[in-house]
Parts: C-alpha cells; structure tokens; sequence
C-alpha cells in the first residue's frame, strides 16, 4: 500500500474515532456498537474496532448496557486554563451577575452548528466554568443572534442540524414552526444590536443577547436569562451594551500569568 494512501487512512479512522466518541457523549446514554454503526452509516465490524481502540486509550468503556464515555474524557478538561474566554472575563461575569439579580449570564460560542458557553454566571451565584449545551438552537437567544449575522443558507442549515439533534420543542404558542420563521421572528425582535426572546422556550421566561467582539475564529455572544418580569425589554438592551463593553475589556487584556511573569 503507498505510504499516501496509508496516511489518508489513519486520518479518516482518527476523524471516525472522534465522530464515535462525540455521539456517545452526545447521546446521554449507553449505545450498542450497532447503534452506532446505524447512526454513522458504516459496517458494524468497524465501529467495533474504533470502539476497542477508544476503550484500550481510555476514552470509552463497555457496560452490560452498552458503550459509554470513560474518565479519559475528563482528563481533557485540563485545557481548559488555554481558553481566554474563561480565564480573562470571570471577575466581570461575576460583578455583571450581581447587577443583573436574578437572571443568568452567559458567554457562549457558536461552535460547528451548535452552542458551547464558557463562563455561564447563575443567578444562584454559582459560576459553570464550562458547559457543552445540547439546547435547541431555535430557543437559544444566543445563538440565535449569532445566527442573525451569518449567511441565511448557513443559519438555515444549522437550525435544521438542530432539528435533527434535538427536536424542535419549545413554546410553540409563541416559537414560529420553520427555520424560515424562526429566523424572520428572531430578525423582527432585534433591536440596537440586542435579541430579546420572550416566551419562546416556556412562558415567563426571557432570554436575551448581543454579539461581543473577541479574538476567536468562532463568533461569540453575551447573554442574559430568566424570568420575565425582572427586566423589560428596554432595560435588559442598556445591560447587555454596559455588559459588553465590560467583558470586551477584560478580553483586551494581558493574561494574568502575564503579569504576574
């Protein structure tokens, strides 16, 4: 076999192994090989083969129901600290959390047609260094205000991904029926820059976004949620721009280990 051929190999088996190991993180549950094998549309007998190699590298694990995630998953976490977006804003997330009592505050990602936050604020007070969300697109005011500033087959596309993925719940008293609606909805309630959804995931609750300028290769966004009745429209916009310009600040700035050098 030439050496080029070879090659070409090892990396489309290193991007199936990957694309095995996301779909039983994804999943939630333990998974048969041949569910699997259904869902990648490959040959079972290969799928078993990623599946050994995942397990001897300790990133999966078999169980009497199936195959899950092992703690090799985690050890991954580490990088975490290699990410600005977690290190640089977390004293602003925080003092943006107690101005906005009694809603959320997030940053998030649109990472590969779906939201990852990594600094997400709780009104509780607690702060989620990470959190890889498996939220529906369509009720996500962050990502749907990412969506807003990207070409409308690519923000078409990726609600449809999300259909897929998750389905397509939420309020629908209020969350339009087509990715067609979802978006001119979403255009429609967007004003000075800032999204504000109302009801459109359960009624009462609000969620609200504004896109932040950050030196990353995915777009990013600033968000607020909660319950309705805190803020109205008009006041929940004045938080996110005072927000926004305050985390764009922390993200101008030196590392900290920078300082301390």
């Amino acid at each position: 076999m030439r050496p080029g051929r070879q090659e070409g190999q090892r990396v489309e088996a290193l991007a199936r192994g990957l694309t095995v190991l996301r779909s039983l993180v994804d999943a939630g549950r333990p998974l048969s090989a041949t569910a699997i094998a259904r869902e990648m549309g490959l040959h079972q007998s290969s799928v078993s083969r990623l599946l050994a190699t995942l397990a001897d590298t300790g990133f999966v694990r078999k169980t009497a129901a199936g195959f899950t995630p092992d703690f090799g998953v985690l050890s991954l976490a580490s990088s975490i600290e290699q990410f600005p977006l977690i290190d640089r804003p977390r004293a602003a997330m925080q003092r943006i959390g107690e101005q906005a009592g009694g809603l959320n505050v997030s940053l998030g990602m649109l990472w590969r047609r779906q939201m990852i936050y990594f600094l997400r604020r709780l009104a509780s007070g607690e702060m989620i260094d990470f959190w890889w969300s498996n939220y529906p697109i369509q009720v996500s005011a962050p990502g749907m205000r990412l969506l807003l500033d990207q070409p409308e087959e690519h923000a078409l596309a990726t609600l449809r991904t999300s259909r897929t993925r998750h389905g397509w719940y939420g309020n629908h008293d209020v969350l339009p029926a087509t990715e067609d609606a979802v978006l001119a909805a979403a255009r429609e309630r967007t004003e000075h820059d800032v999204l504000v959804l109302r009801d459109w995931h359960k009624p009462g609750e609000m969620g609200a976004a504004i896109p932040i300028r950050a030196d990353e290769p995915y777009p990013v966004a600033l968000a607020l949620s909660g319950p309705g009745e805190i803020a109205d429209d008009a006041t929940v916009r004045i938080w996110l721009h005072d927000f926004r310009r305050e985390v764009e600040e922390t993200l101008q700035k030196p590392p900290r280990h920078a300082h301390d050098a």
